[in-house]
């Protein structure tokens, strides 16, 4: 392929790559299936029913523009707040029936943003600091100030798990290309799927600059906001009240979540302690993950990431035209895109002897839900939901998916959960 030839193909695929940024419009979640032996009332789906204008926690470094609102730039400071959200075309029990599957004829949700509330503003990272004599010397000023926003934080945090009597947090790392109120909407879906179980918290990291080298640049976006998600996990995880947290993370956000996880694991074995009874991540769901198939293995499968958490579930799709498009651009598969056979043999003797990791491979996703299955897919959908609900993994009874080869699911529009309640 001639230079030029290939120059033509690179930018065609950044247009590819960075047309949704055009779209503002925001496409409301398919009516997940609903599970079996609930009952009919949406009430009942969740031990805690929200208000009639719920709100979500957050926790962001985007930038803050002019006009008070929450950009596509980088900041150095992490802010955290509440959002609420509001259902324009329902009610809210009529929503949580729509979410539970009982009224799928329903025409799709519209949301619009009912207040955001910035509560705490950190100090911006790093916080100064001095070397000397071999010595480090922290700015004491800075360190109290950081040290009085995360107090905060983890008392706001510890009022709201209080209020909805759940020792729950569910974490949503969005992916690229997200304005901030988009990642709200997908938390606020995911949360309602749940039957509204836990504590929702949304990390927002700046993406969605409309501009054809985007996906680029929100790479390294990722990059800089994997400390401030370490941050965010160490503040949780130290919260009173705080019992489990389930990490969701999607597409780039996959990418943001892995490498923080990896080195908060990292940090925990050279301490001497648990990964698991220090963050107490019972369950981490990546879908679609835009990861290096190869760097996956080499540093998650390699490190024996999977012992940090209680189970890891993955998304897969071959057909996922998104992530397709990211293979082209860097020359190798993403993980989100793999097909069972593209593993390694040293990664298949591992998953063979390891229990708690799945791969799910997501059938029959229609044209335009084969990135965004995680909320577009009815199936998908409902197994996410009744895992954040149950904490069931796929061999349990709550999640009759079909095996295939040693930790490789099916799922496909049809997929039905079961629930008994409680």
């Amino acid at each position: 392929m001639s230079g030029e030839n290939h120059l033509n193909k690179l930018w065609i695929i950044c247009l590819c790559l960075a047309l949704p940024a055009c779209v503002s419009t925001y496409t409301g979640a398919v009516s997940p299936n609903p599970w079996v032996e609930i009952s009919d009332s949406s009430v009942e789906v969740g031990a805690f029913q929200p208000a009639e204008r719920p709100s979500l926690l957050y926790i962001t470094d985007r930038n803050t523009t002019p006009a008070g609102e929450y950009g596509t730039s980088r900041s150095s400071s992490m802010a955290f707040g509440r959002i609420g959200i509001e259902v324009s075309n329902m009610t809210l029990p009529a929503y949580s029936a729509y979410m539970s599957g009982q009224e799928q004829s329903r025409a799709r949700p519209r949301y619009q943003a009912a207040g955001i509330e910035e509560l705490i503003r950190f100090p911006g990272t790093p916080l100064p600091f001095s070397i000397e004599n071999n010595a480090f010397t922290r700015d004491r000023s800075a360190v109290g100030a950081y040290l009085r926003a995360g107090a905060g934080f983890r008392t706001a945090l510890a009022d709201e798990i209080r209020a909805r009597q759940s020792g729950q947090v569910v974490l949503f790392v969005h992916g690229f290309n997200n304005g901030f109120e988009d990642g709200a909407y997908n938390l606020f879906e995911l949360w309602a799927a749940s039957g509204w179980s836990g504590v929702p918290v949304l990390f927002s990291w700046p993406t969605g600059e409309p501009n054809l080298l985007s996906y680029f640049g929100d790479t390294q976006n990722g990059e800089f906001s994997i400390f401030h998600f370490k941050e965010t996990l160490r503040l949780i995880s130290s919260t009173e009240g705080v019992e489990e947290i389930v990490v969701i993370a999607h597409s780039r956000g996959a990418s943001i979540a892995t490498t923080a996880l990896r080195e908060l694991l990292i940090e925990s074995r050279g301490a001497g302690l648990s990964m698991r009874n220090t963050y107490r991540i019972n369950t981490l769901i990546l879908a679609a993950p835009d990861i290096d198939l190869g760097v996956m293995e080499q540093r998650l499968v390699a490190e024996m990431f999977g012992i940090g958490f209680g189970q890891i579930n993955v998304y897969i799709n071959p057909d996922d035209n998104a992530l397709g498009l990211a293979g082209l651009l860097f020359g190798s598969t993403r993980f989100g895109a793999a097909r069972p056979d593209q593993l390694s043999s040293e990664s298949r003797a591992v998953f063979r002897g390891v229990e708690t990791v799945h791969f799910i491979l997501v059938e029959d996703a229609g044209a335009g839900e084969r990135h965004n299955y995680f909320r577009l897919h009815p199936g998908v959908l409902s197994d996410i939901g009744v895992t954040i609900r149950t904490g069931a993994q796929p061999a349990d009874s709550e999640r009759p998916l079909e095996r295939l080869e040693f930790n490789f699911w099916r799922i496909d529009r049809n997929y039905t959960p079961a629930y008994s309640g409680g």
